[in-house]
């Protein structure tokens, strides 16, 4: 199947996990790919795997945390391809050594750079990216949310509102955009695969989930694959759940 060929995709936070499944799937379609990530060498082993699919890959490595790092970043991504046509807004999470907490016991830096994290760094990126779209009049960009967003977290309020500010900002900024040729959408991902996650807590969200299990890394590369792709052009502004129901929750035993 080739229905990225011809495509330049920009995929953040892609050594693993959502990014890595995301990147693997815009290359079996044939994606030419510029790849970020802040660890050199699972950046590098994707790369080269997917070279394996006959697409040109090109790696990027930095911190999208850093406004100068996000400028060169376009530059350089734009220069080895000539243009970027899909954006997959990836990226986030919490930076090294800032704890979360409860709000009213936060260090308030720490809430400002964990909602920087999740909410500037994407803006960021599409705003750099969103003028060359609009020109060519052709753009594809799904920005990655959680369902934190949608029901609120513990001891992660940082986390979800910069996650909800991206749905703000994606309602908001794909009405100017989709006479232009441009589909802006966001996707909130529910109970993926996490390293960090406690078997109690996966126990939780399995419970939850109307499958019963974690969902698989392809599930949700082949559902983000899909919206950054042609067959999703009249969806625009949406806020998509990819979460196995979690946001409909089983509350029943």
């Amino acid at each position: 199947m080739s229905r990225f060929a011809g495509k330049v995709a920009l995929v953040t936070g892609a050594g693993r996990g959502i990014g890595a499944a995301t990147a693997t799937e815009l290359a079996k379609g044939g994606a030419a790919l510029a790849l970020n990530d802040v660890d050199a060498d699972r950046l590098e082993d994707l790369a080269a795997g997917l070279r394996g699919h006959g697409v040109k890959v090109t790696t990027h490595l930095g911190s999208v945390m850093e406004e100068d790092f996000i400028r060169a970043f376009v530059d350089d991504a734009t220069t080895a391809h000539g243009r970027i046509d899909l954006l997959a807004n990836n990226a986030g999470g919490g930076p090294p050594m800032t704890p979360w907490a409860e709000f009213a016991q936060s260090d308030f830096a720490h809430f400002r750079a964990i909602f920087e994290m999740n909410f500037f760094t994407q803006a960021q990126l599409l705003h750099a990216l969103l003028p060359g779209m609009v020109e060519r009049r052709y753009g594809k960009v799904v920005c990655v949310s959680s369902i934190s967003a949608v029901l609120g977290q513990e001891s992660g309020s940082a986390y979800a509102s910069g996650k909800l500010a991206l749905h703000a900002l994606v309602s908001s900024v794909s009405k100017e955009v989709a006479r232009h040729g441009v589909n802006i959408n966001a996707v909130i991902l529910g109970n993926p695969p996490h390293p960090s996650r406690t078997p109690d807590r996966q126990a939780y969200l399995d419970r939850l989930s109307h499958f019963d299990r974690v969902g698989r890394l392809e599930e949700f590369g082949k559902a983000i694959a899909f919206l950054l792709s042609d067959d999703a052009s009249y969806i625009s502004g949406a806020a998509v759940p990819i979460d196995g129901g979690l946001i409909a929750p089983r509350l029943n035993e």
